[in-house]
């Protein structure tokens, strides 16, 4: 904790720019000034002491967060939509500032904040289809475990080792389950009764506390909604439309997002909006983007929605604790942010105005110089913040793990694939982003970044013309 502190989110906020810095800062600059209205608003900001994380703050993330969400109100107004839910909790820096943009701009849209999680609105739905259950409770991700698989199945503590017990399971609660093996743990879990009686019950004990909260918030009114959030799969849209035809809404819900990586099976594609790349398409942003490390970013100062009880006549959010660090983050961001966009707004006369292709494009030329070639000193800061790509925020590791490097090399195109196709047996240790890992590692840098972008192309290029999920995929 106290290297964190030190090396990720404490003194080097405050200690001035070395030399590598302020050149770092007059390309992310340059980058900007090409988007006038960005360009306008950088100006007046930028004095006073400079750290890595206001650079950082108001040269990438304002930046982007604006452009996003003038894009989706601009589509949004375009389309007639009078309510956008943005989704906690990827959603709440977008929430913050559609609200800016809205006010400011009087712009015709209500903007509410939806508490929920995969694992909020997931349990609930279980027992409707035990199939798609089974798929989500056994996919795949970063060092997937027996906890982390009863961790989606909502069993209390007492009801999982009681399911091990009777199992018959190849692996210890603990032990890392190799993807390849993960359609065996299935096959185990769907022929366990006891499993099954579980899931059902923890599973049809929270469904009316979903119904209760989603009708108390107006999903099931007739006005034309859609959701805003992070996106990369899509499912939360597919799951939480279930539900509310399954309540008696008829039509479905659409939804905005930063990008899509594969949309769910039997979805309407149309439905889904993307700002930055999309499902088989887009392949250089996505080498170039790290979901993990946005989602760690673009978070928000409370815990994740762990489920809805009922107090008195209103229905809440269960929340799960956040660390006092992380939410100090958070709000040091969110002031960053709001601060900026409080500055776009007095410069836009209305959304007809944002061209929001060629603001794109800056946005692109940032995000490949931050997510896909960071400095030593962007990587300590932003790859210090805790992460858990799994539905139980345990917050268990750092964006950009310390790798050492044997490390990184084995997360090298070749041995990557030689291990993905069974024909290597080795453990890698992965880091949720990678170029941030080689950047606080330093040495050898460039070639861990030359041959880890190789694997994202190839792993990209296949999925553009395949099926099939890969644990890089997921993230």
């Amino acid at each position: 904790r106290d290297l964190r502190m030190s090396r990720g989110l404490g003194d080097v906020y405050k200690r001035q720019m070395s030399h590598r810095e302020q050149i770092r800062l007059r390309k992310y600059k340059e980058y900007i000034e090409q988007s006038r209205l960005m360009g306008k608003a950088l100006g007046e900001l930028n004095s006073g002491e400079d750290s890595v994380m206001e650079n950082v703050s108001m040269c990438v993330l304002a930046p982007c967060m604006t452009s996003f969400v003038l894009w989706v109100l601009k589509e949004a107004v375009n389309k007639g939509i009078k309510r956008l839910y943005f989704m906690a909790r990827d959603g709440y820096f977008m929430y913050q500032t559609a609200k800016i943009l809205c006010e400011k701009k009087q712009i015709p849209i209500e903007c509410r904040y939806l508490y929920c999680s995969r694992y909020s609105l997931r349990i609930p739905m279980y027992h409707l289809n035990m199939e798609e259950a089974f798929s989500y409770i056994c996919r795949g991700g970063i060092d997937v475990t027996l906890k982390k698989i009863f961790d989606r199945s909502g069993l209390t503590v007492s009801e999982r080792y009681q399911v091990f017990e009777t199992g018959g399971f190849p692996y210890v609660m603990d032990e890392v389950i190799p993807y390849a093996a993960l359609k065996d743990i299935r096959k185990i879990l769907e022929n366990n009764t006891c499993f099954i009686q579980c899931v059902l019950r923890r599973s049809q004990q929270a469904y009316p506390n979903l119904e209760g909260y989603l009708r108390q918030e107006g999903l099931l009114e007739d006005v034309p909604m859609a959701l805003v959030d992070s996106g990369w799969v899509g499912s939360m849209q597919k799951t939480l439309n279930h539900a509310l035809r399954y309540m008696g809404r008829t039509g479905e819900i659409e939804g905005y997002y930063w990008g899509i990586y594969e949309l769910p099976q039997g979805v309407d594609k149309e439905k889904y909006h993307c700002y930055y790349f999309s499902s088989g398409r887009h392949i250089r942003e996505k080498v170039y983007f790290s979901n993990c490390l946005f989602e760690a970013v673009f978070s928000a100062p409370h815990g994740m929605t762990m489920g809805y009880e009922k107090s008195g006549e209103y229905y809440q959010p269960k929340l799960a604790d956040i660390s006092d660090e992380r939410k100090r983050f958070m709000q040091e961001t969110e002031s960053y942010l709001c601060k900026y966009v409080e500055e776009i707004a007095d410069y836009i006369s209305g959304l007809d105005q944002i061209d929001c292709e060629k603001d794109r494009k800056v946005i692109k030329k940032l995000l490949k110089l931050f997510m896909g070639n960071p400095t030593k000193e962007e990587a300590e800061v932003y790859g210090a913040l805790r992460f858990s790509d799994d539905v139980i925020d345990d917050a268990a590791r750092q964006v950009a793990e310390p790798l050492n490097e044997v490390e990184l090399r084995a997360n090298h195109a070749v041995n990557k694939i030689l291990v993905m196709l069974g024909m290597k047996d080795e453990y890698i240790r992965e880091s949720a982003w990678y170029e941030g890992s080689a950047a606080r590692y330093e040495k050898n840098k460039k070639s861990h970044l030359f041959h880890y972008a190789v694997y994202k192309y190839l792993l990209y290029i296949r999925n553009s013309y395949f099926k099939g999920e890969t644990n890089d995929q997921r993230r």
